[in-house]
């Protein structure tokens, strides 16, 4: 079956399954417009199954990408701004399913998310930042990505000063797990302060288990720019520890709460206004 469903699958996202072939000349703008729409449906609808199969598989899904890498990677440089963001969001998914199985493909898709994170179409900007992350995040081929270290932090600088609050979202989620993976090649102290001036987030809650678990890293390595932020950090770590809960997973949560009563052990004086966080 599995077999079967590839087979379709690929036929969708090339645009060659015979729902998507031209079956007669079409003379109105309007049934050519619909018939676009269309075929683009047939495609969104193919690439979420191939997320589907990313999930279902995880690490085995490796082998499956090599049919897809090309057209998905094709869509993300359509000339179509919503294509490339559907593309660049596939990719991430399927990276972050894929886990270290990523490896093999670091170089290509390295070389396309670069390009993407200077994207003029902002939705495919802020998806290629949680791309981008996820692939350092995942990737062994660290010989690959770490000379691109600087480049991605010039290009994630502008879209942590946006206002749009999925891109904050993402971008502070990819400096995070840059951090996370290589802690020596980012200047924490220049990094830190622009990153924690934008917590807490306000809409993608699943970024902030790269960050908080990246704060609570710092703290354990003795950083000293973490610790200088701690009085900025409390009415953060306030905020997220309280309603609603889905702002932490659980496992985050937890790590968060031991770095806050190790805090209040070392510094209570710096909780005054916030004693309820040392009784979690």
């Amino acid at each position: 079956m599995l077999e079967q469903v590839t087979t379709i699958l690929a036929a969708l996202v090339t645009r060659a399954h015979p729902c998507q072939l031209d079956q007669g000349d079409e003379d109105d703008s309007e049934d050519v417009q619909e018939t676009s729409e269309y075929d683009w449906l047939a495609v969104d609808t193919a690439l979420d199954v191939v997320i589907g199969l990313a999930v279902a598989l995880g690490p085995q899904f490796g082998e499956l990408w090599k049919v897809f890498e090309k057209p998905v990677m094709k869509s993300a440089s359509s000339q179509e701004s919503f294509e490339r963001s559907t593309a660049i969001g596939v990719i991430a998914e399927c990276t972050r399913n894929l886990e270290s199985a990523v490896t093999p493909y670091t170089a290509s898709l390295l070389k396309l998310l670069l390009h993407r994170l200077k994207d003029e179409d902002p939705e495919t900007r802020s998806n290629a930042a949680y791309a981008t992350g996820l692939l350092i995040q995942y990737s062994t081929d660290s010989n690959t990505y770490l000379p691109a270290y600087n480049q991605i932090l010039q290009s994630l600088e502008p879209l942590l000063h946006t206002e749009l609050a999925r891109t904050l979202d993402n971008a502070s989620g990819c400096v995070s797990r840059m951090i996370m993976a290589h802690q020596d090649k980012v200047p924490i102290s220049e990094v830190l302060p622009v990153l924690v001036n934008i917590l807490p987030l306000k809409e993608d809650y699943e970024e902030n288990k790269p960050i908080y678990e990246c704060i609570v890293g710092l703290y354990q390595h003795g950083d000293a720019t973490v610790q200088q932020l701690t009085s900025k950090l409390i009415p953060v770590f306030a905020h997220v520890l309280g309603e609603p809960k889905e702002q932490l997973e659980d496992d985050t949560r937890a790590k968060l709460v031991e770095a806050v009563k190790y805090l209040g052990k070392q510094n209570p004086a710096a909780f005054q206004g916030f004693e309820g966080l040392l009784s979690l």
